[in-house]
């Protein structure tokens, strides 16, 4: 489908927590006295989170520039032809759903850790109510050719990602996410990753910041 309206929420405004983390072990020593295991958790978890911002944000505009190239004129679309922007998208989303899915993994890891860092019960909480249909729908994508073998897919089922009809989410097989359940979550992964990438021992928690 080719969008006509823009119902992704603008995540551009989240910063960087990989400079912060950075300054936080140079400065710091922010991986004193706690576990290698935690230590190298903790930075594949802001590594992750760094990313998946990122294609979030390249999936965005992608959409943006489709809309525009559906207000062009035909004049134009005859000149120069017509540019599909949707291809990139599905490859940006996809990237940015799987690393969603590991950045959870990485903090059910770190939820366990003996190293006195905790998390925001409120915060996990959330991020738990919102965990589901991400889940779901990375597994669809994970295991599609297991599907397609064993004839899960029923008829007109998109096999790749797609626009929902509502053109506020995306759609694979009958698992569908909308945007504003994603953008939920990354901030408030966000959210617990900005008090993770300053924080150090001493800090005895992590409590994140509003992002």
């Amino acid at each position: 489908m080719i969008p006509t309206e823009l119902k992704m929420e603008d995540l551009s405004g989240l910063k960087k927590l990989q400079p912060t983390l950075i300054l936080n072990l140079v400065f710091a020593q922010g991986d004193r006295n706690i576990s290698r295991r935690t230590a190298l958790n903790r930075r594949l978890y802001i590594r992750l989170l760094d990313k998946s911002v990122d294609e979030y944000n390249e999936a965005r505009e992608l959409i943006v520039a489709q809309i525009s190239e559906g207000q062009r004129s035909s004049e134009e679309m005859t000149k120069d032809g017509r540019h599909i922007y949707m291809f990139k998208f599905v490859d940006h989303m996809e990237n940015c759903i799987s690393s969603v899915r590991r950045i959870l993994r990485f903090l059910d890891i770190l939820k366990g850790n003996q190293d006195g860092l905790t998390f925001s019960r409120t915060v996990r909480k959330h991020i738990e109510s919102l965990t589901s249909s991400i889940v779901d729908v990375r597994n669809t994508l994970e295991h599609m050719d297991e599907r397609i073998q064993n004839d899960i897919i029923q008829e007109n089922e998109p096999v790749m990602l797609k626009i929902l009809d509502t053109q506020d989410g995306i759609t694979i097989a009958s698992q569908s996410l909308t945007f504003s359940v994603l953008s939920d979550l990354i901030k408030k992964l966000h959210e617990i990753g900005q008090g993770m990438a300053g924080w150090r021992k001493s800090d005895n928690k992590c409590e994140g910041k509003h992002a």
